[in-house]
Order: structure tokens, then C-alpha cells, then sequence
């Protein structure tokens, strides 16, 4: 039998471990990560399941109206939340299900809505138990959110190699471009150089950062060695990559900016092939280059298929977060 919980604090150190350690979770899914944010709150109604008194799977939940509709959302405060588990059966999974629906009805919510991690994070990559379970029980999933990744290969000067000739350069073009214009990397403790580089960034595209440089600062903080920030500089900063480490051999690239003034110069190129370098020496197999939509469209599917373009040209390739909806 399937024991249902509702999260409280106090079991905080447990369900982060559970997450640590489960098939399939990120940093998303902590509720350490999850209590970051300082300008928006969440309504929590996080679930854990339980069996002969072990946990089984948690569910990063919070409440969210949309209009007049009481939503359980998985989770809105993060990238993706889901069903998150460790070597979970078909039947534990689909009682799982069943506990969920059940105590959304008892809570008055008019739909369940769900963002399932990528299988990239999985540590088996071919469980999709969740997946199968929503789609057999007729969850819609309308919205399908397209993700760049690149794989770190065994010999990474020949996969450097081939980005150079993916963009029609040469490596020495690249060489030349970092010694011509004394351009250094450095990996920084704060995020002061690169915040008003995103801000004009965004800016450019009608869009404001996910995050405020507060919420930066409170996540560097709660995971030093998680949440990281990449510079560029040919004596001021050029450009920089905000690094999430969402698994131990995964890391997101979250934020990737730079100034339009120094566009002559690469630097996202530069900026990526020096964290594939990193990547490789610290055992990171994977890397989330991030969706590729535009920002603010009416259509928040409508793809930026220049930008598609640009991350395969690293040798990116496609993953899908999917989106479950029970009633829409």
C-alpha cells in the first residue's frame, strides 16, 4: 500500500536527499531550490509518497490560478517538476497517479498540470514509466518544449574540431581572436559584471530575466558549488554563462549573454567551447543548451529556429520537456 503525505519543512532534509539520490530528480527539484525566490511566492502543496515507510517518489507542487481555475502545478517556480522516483514499478507509478488525481479532486483543484524532467536527466534514460502512465490515463500535452543538448565526446580537441568547421572557422581563428584581443575567461563568485548584460539583453527582446540578481545571489548561495557564473573579458566584461549543475554529470546553461558591441569577437562561441573544455575535466556528460522559443511571442511554442540553428552548429541536438495537462 501506497502511503500519500503532504510536504511540510520539516521533512525538508529528507525529500532533498530522496531527490539526491533518486532516478531521475535535478536541482529543480529540491525544496532547498525551491524556496529561493524573494519576488514571487509560491503557494506550496508538494506530495510525497511513501511505501513500507521508505519514499518512493516526491511531487514538487505549488497552486496556481489561472483565472478562475485552481491549478496543482508541477512546479511554476521551476524549470520542470514531475514525478520524481526511484526504480518505481508500472503499478507503484500508476497508484501514484491515481493519489494525486484523488487528492486534487478532495482540494477543489480544476486541473493537474505537469512538467515532466527531460529523460536526459534520468539516470536511466529509457524509463519513461511517468510518461506512459499520463498518456495512457489521456493527459493532453499540448505544450512540447524543444531543448538543445549537447553530448561531451570521449576526444573533445576533435569535437572542438568540428564546431569550428560547423561555423566555417578555423581553430587558429578562434586562438587568434582570444591572444589578438587579450580576452580572459574567469569563473566568478558574484554576478555584478554579468546582470546588466542580461538586463540590456533581454531588454533588446522585450523580456526581463527569470530571475532578479537577488535570487542569483540567494541561489549562489544555497549551492556554491551548483549554481556558477562564467565571464568574458577584454578588460571589462563582454559576456558570461550562467551554469546550473542540475545532476552531477549535467549542467544547464541557463543564461547566455553578451554585449552587441563586442559581437565581432564570438564570445558565446568562445564562452562554449571553453565550458566544453570545463565540462570534460569536471565529468560532465551533458550539456542543456536551453529551449528555443521566442520570447513574448503570442504563441509561446513559436520555435527561434536561428537560434536552433546556432546551438547545432556546437553539435547540439533535440530534446523535449514534455507537458502533461489532465483536463485541457
Amino acid at each position: 500500500m501506497i502511503e500519500i503525505l503532504k510536504y511540510e519543512n520539516n521533512l525538508l532534509s529528507d525529500w532533498d536527499d530522496f531527490v539526491e539520490h533518486s532516478n531521475n530528480g535535478t536541482i529543480f527539484h529540491k525544496q532547498k531550490f525551491l524556496s529561493y525566490h524573494i519576488n514571487r511566492r509560491f503557494d506550496d502543496f508538494s506530495l510525497i509518497f511513501k511505501k513500507r515507510g521508505k519514499i518512493i517518489a516526491v511531487f514538487p507542487a505549488a497552486i496556481e490560478l489561472k483565472g478562475s481555475k485552481k491549478v496543482l502545478f508541477s512546479h511554476p517556480g521551476a524549470s520542470f517538476g514531475g514525478i520524481i522516483h526511484r526504480n518505481l514499478s508500472f503499478d507503484s507509478c500508476w497508484k501514484i497517479i491515481e493519489l494525486i488525481e484523488k487528492t486534487a479532486l478532495k482540494n477543489n483543484f480544476d486541473n493537474i498540470f505537469i512538467i515532466q524532467p527531460p529523460n536526459i536527466f534520468n539516470r536511466y534514460q529509457n524509463d519513461e514509466i511517468v510518461d506512459y502512465c499520463l498518456r495512457r490515463k489521456k493527459y493532453n500535452s499540448k505544450e512540447l518544449y524543444l531543448t538543445s543538448v549537447l553530448a561531451i565526446e570521449d576526444v573533445v580537441s576533435e569535437q572542438i574540431k568540428k564546431i569550428s568547421k560547423n561555423k566555417k572557422r578555423s581553430e587558429k581563428y578562434y586562438d587568434t581572436l582570444i591572444t589578438k584581443n587579450n580576452l580572459k575567461f574567469r569563473w566568478v563568485e558574484n554576478f555584478d559584471d554579468f546582470y546588466p548584460i542580461l538586463i540590456k539583453n533581454k531588454k533588446k527582446h522585450n523580456a526581463t530575466p527569470t530571475h532578479s540578481i537577488e535570487e542569483l545571489e540567494k541561489l549562489r548561495y544555497l549551492f556554491p558549488n551548483d549554481i556558477l557564473q562564467l565571464m568574458l573579458y577584454r578588460d571589462a566584461p563582454i559576456g558570461g554563462m550562467t551554469v546550473f549543475k542540475a545532476t552531477p554529470n549535467c549542467i544547464i546553461i541557463f543564461y547566455s549573454m553578451f554585449d552587441y558591441k563586442y559581437n565581432n569577437l564570438q564570445p558565446i562561441t568562445l564562452l562554449m567551447q571553453y565550458v566544453i573544455r570545463w565540462a570534460k575535466k569536471n565529468k560532465i556528460k551533458i550539456i542543456d543548451y536551453g529551449v528555443s522559443h521566442q520570447p513574448n511571442d503570442e504563441d509561446c511554442l513559436s520555435l527561434n529556429k536561428s537560434l536552433i540553428k546556432f546551438k547545432e552548429e556546437f553539435g547540439c541536438f533535440a530534446s523535449i520537456r514534455n507537458t502533461y495537462s489532465q483536463k485541457e
